[in-house]
């Protein structure tokens, strides 16, 4: 009997989505975060049976069948255990290696590094609250986290000189053992020296899907060299394989059915810290292929929100050419850029996570948005020879995509897409919409006889916040429904747009609903048209398509106006706040403090109400 290395066996049961599996067998249908169906093991009208990809096992309530991947086959295909191993490795993809004496002991040695790992993570958590990890410390304070988060995600210090590995040598850890994690370097000059591999960092512990501690990236303190250093490979970790912060951040994935990919550590953590505790990042690598199909277990369209910069871009790019051999039926990857080269981190500082949740539910581009945007960006057309070459890559990129029904639909939108943007009948002025052209020949009149219809795709790029995006948000709902924007004047004219053209077209939607306060869309549009204004509807194009698209109910445009009105106010209010309290620390007298005081308080308790 075939004798399998346990590694080789928890590789095999990771890789398998046990819903597929039971699937083949069984109609499932999602109920929550699990799947139901009528149990194969025996006969049942109602649905009783549950199959679960995050806890990796089925149970019927009916009889009691319960089991994972390999008794689910052993049991519906009548094979032994080796054979089910043998059969999910063959479906998975995976070579069947055979446990030899050197693969056992390589066991036992996994379980050494583990706990190697595990006491090492202790230490550094240790050593963050002594003195020499007060610097760590502070930097952490500094950023903006609480107790309660540095101990979630069991953040630690690594000291100068080799602390670790004095501190785990007392504990019986050979140095062998420490090499083998990753944790202490041998020296190359001398003989039987070791040093630790983290030093003067701030660590943060990197745990596999069941909060194993695996590995470690560590950040220096200052800019003197590389800000982050990772774990080596080792035969416990391999970065490829593994998502930072997963095993905290499934529980919201699953339930919201989304799952976000950022750039850093501490994006998940600022991001967790606000209240969005689905996002992981990937561990100093580009997304793999491994990473992409261990985040569609938790959602169907992982949301990757990178960096605006050149760094964060070109990551969504070979994110993107990374997916398309995967891609099938209802999988794919969305995308998304924070404005102003903000990172999550910094843009949660600024702006709040209500403002937060709501860029990524309206903002974000699908992957062929994003595919469309990449072939297309700062690309001449103008000549035959251009555009073929923009056709030529968007074959080399459909050649990519394995699955043929996705792969034609692809085809289908880029060359509706390739023909509006090359098209000899373009109307360049008026953006690529619906012309007619005169054609000489079609008929005997000349009459009026080729109309370009093509769709088209339109990559819609994050506006700018927040001001200038609530701004714009407003005057969207302005446009769009009047009628509701109306009951609001008296506020919206209190309103401080950013720049003078956006306070002069809100002053102009508010002299218009002024003088025809039952104004329709229609109406508006026209007096928006007659004085100039013409410019606003092509400014605001992504935020009324999104609207659109939309289609909100009229009590959510009510609620979402005075949400953005609240949330100007509060704005104002904490500005004055922090006015009134330089005033009070430079009060000439105690009466002038006094006074300033009961402005301050006065202003704090509108502040609250509004809460």
């Amino acid at each position: 009997m075939p004798v399998f290395p346990p590694s080789f066996i928890q590789e095999v049961r990771s890789r398998t989505s046990i819903v597929e599996l039971v699937g083949q067998v069984v109609k499932l249908k999602r109920r929550g975060n699990e799947y139901w169906g009528c149990c194969p093991f025996h006969h049942e009208k109602t649905a009783s049976f549950t199959v679960s990809d995050e806890k990796e096992f089925y149970h019927c309530f009916g009889c009691g069948a319960h089991g994972n991947a390999f008794d689910f086959a052993m049991k519906i295909m009548g094979m032994s255990f080796p054979e089910s191993v043998e059969y999910l490795a063959r479906q998975a993809g995976m070579e069947i290696p055979r446990a030899t004496d050197r693969d056992i002991e390589r066991e036992r040695k996994k379980t050494g590094l583990s706990e190697a790992l595990e006491a090492a993570c202790v230490f550094f958590e240790e050593q963050l609250r002594k003195p020499a990890g007060r610097e760590g410390l502070y930097y952490l304070q500094r950023r903006g986290l609480t107790e309660e988060t540095i101990k979630t995600f069991r953040l630690g210090f690594a000291p100068s000189g080799n602390a670790l590995k004095a501190e785990l040598g007392r504990r019986g850890f050979a140095p062998e053992t420490l090499v083998e994690a990753g944790l202490v370097m041998k020296s190359e000059r001398e003989a039987n020296s070791f040093y630790d591999y983290f030093r003067n960092r701030v660590m943060f512990p990197i745990a596999d899907r069941r909060g194993k501690i695996i590995a470690f990236g560590g950040r220096v303190m200052d800019d003197g060299e590389a800000k982050y250093l990772n774990s080596p490979d080792t035969p416990v970790f391999s970065k490829g394989d593994n998502l930072y912060a997963l095993h905290l951040s499934g529980e919201q994935a699953r339930k919201t059915r989304e799952i976000i990919v950022v750039e850093g550590y501490m994006d998940v953590i600022a991001m967790a810290q606000a209240g969005i505790r689905r996002a992981v990042a990937p561990l100093g690598t580009a997304l793999t292929e491994r990473q992409i199909q261990l985040l569609w277990r938790y959602a169907p369209e992982p949301l990757c929100c990178f960096d605006g910069d050149g760094a964060g871009q070109r990551a969504a790019v070979r994110a993107a050419d990374r997916v398309l051999p995967l891609l099938k039926a209802g999988y794919s990857l969305r995308f998304i850029t924070l404005p102003d080269d903000l990172d999550p981190d910094e843009y949660i500082k600024e702006h709040g996570k209500t403002a937060l949740e709501e860029f990524l539910k309206t903002q974000y581009r699908p992957l062929s948005k994003q595919l469309w945007q990449t072939l297309t960006t700062d690309r001449a057309l103008d000549t035959p020879e251009r555009k073929a070459g923009l056709n030529k890559d968007i074959a080399e990129t459909l050649s990519k995509i394995a699955d043929p029904d996705v792969k034609g639909y692809y085809r289908q939108e880029f060359e509706y897409a390739a023909r509006e943007l090359t098209s000899p009948y373009k109307n360049k002025e008026n953006g690529g919409r619906e012309v007619w052209r005169k054609t000489g020949g079609f008929g005997a009149n000349g009459r009026f006889g080729v109309k370009n219809v093509s769709p088209r795709i339109k990559v819609y790029h994050p506006a700018p916040v927040p001001e200038r995006d609530e701004t714009r948000m407003l005057l969207t709902y302005f446009l769009l429904y009047p009628d509701i924007a109306a009951d609001y004047s008296e506020e919206l004219a209190q309103w401080r747009a950013p720049d003078e053209r956006l306070s002069g077209a809100l002053a102009m939607l508010l002299s218009a609903t002024a003088a025809d306060p039952d104004a329709t869309r229609e109406r508006l549009a026209d007096h928006v048209k007659q004085n100039g204004g013409e410019w606003l509807y092509d400014a605001l194009g992504a935020e009324i398509e999104m609207l659109k698209r939309k289609n909100p109910l009229p009590q959510e445009v009510r609620d979402d106006i005075a949400r953005l009105l609240t949330g100007m106010r509060k704005k104002e209010l904490r500005d004055e706040l922090k006015r009134v309290a330089a005033e009070i620390d430079g009060a000439a007298d105690e009466t002038a403090a006094a006074e300033l005081w009961e402005r301050y308080s006065a202003l704090l308790a509108e502040e609250k109400s509004l809460a």
